[in-house]
């Protein structure tokens, strides 16, 4: 079922929740419980926090606002990824560098459901008084292969110079955050941070939705009182 419909049909007969099969609920009590953020240190080449671990329901969360356009699942994965970057990103002004999506994800997912994602956590950050911009400095200029199932050294092999940086003026002046909903290996993470720096952009930070299990280091105090 396409994205449209799935949303569609949520709305007309009430989905069966996302993160358990309950029926009756886009999300209930104990899965929207589950997506509590607890922040967490993940190893990278900056300091970088994700909010979840990348199992139990965040899994099928995840993969239903991504792939099955179900928008209403977005709040509180927004509200994670904005935890996540007040545990680690430094005092003062902020811009919010998102890792770009595809073309043919975004023709597959009919839209881009990340950067969505990443502009309403945007938008609670300011509703709390943060100053912060989404900047889309990163884009692909080469395709790269489904990293499903591939290791850290083919993931890397996989993005290496992938990504290009166009970082304007929105950059200046502003802590640089880098953001995605998974980091896995980190191989994405340091390819952007790769591109940035090209540029002469530092990046200060990364903040993600959830880590594979592997990624999780000990838990952070926030950075942001």
């Amino acid at each position: 079922m396409g994205a449209f419909w799935t949303a569609a049909a949520d709305l007309v007969t009430g989905a069966a929740c996302a993160g358990c099969d309950r029926p009756g609920l886009v999300l209930c009590d104990g899965c929207r419980r589950a997506l509590t953020p607890g922040p967490r240190a993940v190893p990278a080449p900056v300091p970088a926090v994700a909010a979840l671990g990348y199992d139990g329901v965040v899994r099928p969360v995840l993969a239903g606002l991504k792939e099955h356009g179900r928008w209403r699942l977005q709040p509180p994965l927004a509200h994670a990824l904005a935890a996540a970057v007040c545990a680690v990103a430094p005092d003062g002004p902020l811009a919010l560098v998102p890792v770009p999506s595809t073309r043919a994800s975004r023709r597959r997912r009919g839209g881009d459901p990340v950067g969505d994602l990443v502009a309403a956590a945007a938008a609670e950050l300011r509703g709390i008084g943060v100053d912060v911009v989404v900047v889309p400095a990163l884009r692909h200029v080469r395709r790269v292969s489904d990293q499903s199932g591939l290791g850290v050294r083919e993931r890397g092999a996989n993005l290496a110079g992938a990504f290009a940086a166009r970082p304007g003026r929105a950059l200046r002046g502003r802590s640089v955050v880098v953001v995605d909903d998974v980091v896995t290996t980190g191989a994405t993470l340091r390819e952007g941070v790769r591109a940035l720096r090209a540029e002469g952009v530092v990046t200060d930070a990364a903040a993600f939705v959830a880590a594979t299990p592997r990624r999780h280091a000990d838990g952070v105090s926030g950075a942001r009182s």
